[in-house]
């Protein structure tokens, strides 16, 4: 079976992923500890990026039946 690419459908995931890096890269910016923080300020960076680590892991089955789901409509 030979598949064929779409080049728009390409187009649309690059625009999607290069949202979602930038989105990622935005918040990881916003978390990223500095000398100047305050103690709480710290402890509530690393609890928010421990808190995405653990929503991301959680997601990430869903995110994969849903390609699945895609790939399956899209043949």
């Amino acid at each position: 079976m030979e598949q064929d690419s779409n080049p728009e459908e390409e187009k649309v995931m690059d625009k999607s992923l290069g949202q979602m890096k930038e989105g990622y890269q935005s918040i990881d910016e916003k978390l990223k500890l500095q000398e100047g923080d305050s103690v709480f300020l710290l402890v509530g960076k690393v609890i928010l990026r421990i808190l995405l680590i653990i929503v991301m892991i959680a997601l990430s089955p869903f995110l994969l039946i849903g390609l699945i789901f895609a790939m399956m409509a899209a043949l």
